[in-house]
């Protein structure tokens, strides 16, 4: 595969991100002021705690898959069945053990149903991650990108129609697992056409398989537990209003996380194909970093500097007091891009286990930060208190991960044109900060709606025009990707055979 299929790969994808992200995101501002933070608590502690359990079902074969069957296509089908099989025994077992857990907590019926059902759910979605994998693998996202679309089209009106007619906690639930079923129809479909997959039980394989993806599936399932396992201890040591505070928050802060899919499903592909080359895979790793920093730290800063005015806009004056918590969040999306990128390019070159025991060593210290924080912000911040006391272990967390994966990869990380870029970016924000406090005194205040929006848009435009006078973002580059991508390959004028299909193309 050539980088031009690689990047009309990702636009394509990013393409059905972005409608899936409109109709999810306005569904995450309206979930929130429709049921209330105690009601929205209750909804976010289930949706957290089922994921949390449901980590364990993941076995890591989603990144195992973009990383080996990218190079040996006919190998999914040699343990596919076998996992499924074991996948569907863990989801009967989790279920229970959620539902133990549960009812020795002393749990309401409606959270108890809405757990279980989203259980339910978490078993699908991470069936179809597998799926869409080995499409990823195999090149082949045209179908998987309608798919995204049709599947959140299907979440959004159920969800939306939920709420409109008040039904009961529980029923909220359906909606995903309606779409999930649909998805997973349409992918069983899209991965037997395409990638030749078939459902061959080789008991010796799935073994095989599974033990060399250990390591993906420790790794991602420590990733998954961030906003996830903290929620939940938060709601078991605090109270289901911190976790609809910080629910709510974590979906703004969430926006920020556009490109994370795409990275995965993209780079570390492209990283193991490029892995045979120290050259090339240098390359890649530096302008992927260089890239991500410049995308992904004007959101952050948006969001840190306007963490009241987006909370107020997004989802009501209600949630306001939480304003802090998001300000505590919002760097932490840049630290996590940096972190996933730097883990793809270890991935690639075989060092799988350094990024895992990072993320061990991250799990285990963000549990511990949670334990003895939140009970102690509560006591000195009061409400919101337990949420902040989250927020913080999981910037704290990220932090140290990211220094670390950066450590492990030495100088390749970066070269004197990223260190530059770094730099330039940094000296904006700082910019951009000091000129935002200073609309602050002269009464911009971003408690009131319409003064705290002019406020961002003064910030926009210094943050843009800075960005583009020290040369920190060079637009000739960004031009030229547009063009790459618009501009697909062509066959030549002279040649007297017929255009590729998209998918000779795509191949």
């Amino acid at each position: 595969m050539d980088a031009h299929t690689t990047l009309r790969n990702a636009v394509k994808l990013g393409g059905s991100l972005l409608v899936t992200y409109v109709i999810g995101f306005g569904l995450q501002m309206l979930v929130p002021r429709m049921l209330g933070v105690e009601s929205f608590g209750k909804y976010n502690w289930a949706s957290n705690t089922s994921t949390a359990f449901f980590i364990l079902s993941a076995l890591g074969l989603d990144v195992y898959i973009r990383k080996e069957v990218a190079v040996r296509r006919e190998h999914a089908s040699e343990f596919f069945a076998g996992t499924l099989l074991l996948q569907g025994v863990l989801a009967v077992v989790l279920l229970g053990a959620m539902y133990a857990v549960m009812r020795l907590d002393g749990q309401p019926s409606e959270v108890l149903s809405l757990v279980l059902l989203l259980g339910v759910y978490q078993f699908l979605f991470r069936l179809n991650a597998i799926l869409a994998a080995v499409l990823h693998a195999h090149e082949k996202v045209d179908g998987l990108s309608v798919a995204h679309i049709l599947m959140k089209c299907i979440w959004g009106f159920g969800l939306a129609l939920a709420l409109w007619l008040g039904a009961p906690l529980p029923w909220l639930a359906a909606p995903f697992i309606l779409a999930e079923l649909f998805k997973a129809g349409l992918l069983f479909h899209l991965t037997r056409r395409h990638a030749g997959l078939r459902m061959n039980l080789d008991v010796r394989a799935t073994g095989t398989a599974l033990l060399a993806a250990l390591p993906f599936f420790i790794n991602d399932a420590v990733i998954a537990t961030n906003g996830r396992v903290d929620s939940m201890l938060l709601g078991f040591i605090g109270n289901t209003t911190e976790t609809g505070y910080y629910g709510a928050v974590w979906g703004i802060a969430g926006l920020t996380m556009l490109l994370s899919p795409i990275l995965s499903w993209v780079l570390l592909p492209m990283m193991s194909r490029a892995a045979s080359s120290p050259e090339e895979s240098t390359r890649i790793l530096r302008r992927g970093l260089e890239g991500i920093f410049s995308l992904s730290v004007p959101v952050t800063l948006a969001l840190a500097l306007g963490a009241e005015t987006w909370v107020h806009l997004l989802i009501g004056k209600d949630y306001l007091p939480a304003a802090p918590v998001l300000r505590l969040l919002a760097p932490v999306f840049v630290l996590t891009y940096v972190a996933t990128v730097c883990a793809s390019w270890l991935m690639a070159a075989n060092r799988t286990w350094t990024v895992t025991r990072t993320s061990i060593m991250s799990a285990a210290l963000n549990l511990v930060l949670n334990l003895v924080l939140i009970r102690a912000f509560l006591a000195w911040r009061g409400p919101t208190g337990g949420a902040s006391a989250t927020a913080t272990s999981l910037a704290i967390c990220e932090t140290l991960v990211t220094l670390i994966l950066v450590y492990a990869i030495g100088s390749r990380a970066w070269d004197s044109r990223s260190l530059a870029v770094l730099g330039k970016t940094l000296g904006t924000c700082a910019a951009v900060t000091a000129v935002h406090l200073l609309l602050g005194r002269f009464g911009l205040d971003s408690r009131d709606l319409t003064r705290g929006l002019a406020r961002m848009g003064v910030d926009g435009i210094v943050y843009l025009s800075l960005i583009l006078l020290t040369g920190a973002v060079r637009t000739d580059e960004v031009l030229g990707l547009v063009r790459q991508v618009r501009n697909r390959r062509k066959p030549q004028s002279s040649s007297s055979e017929p255009p590729p299909s998209s998918e000779a193309r795509a191949a």
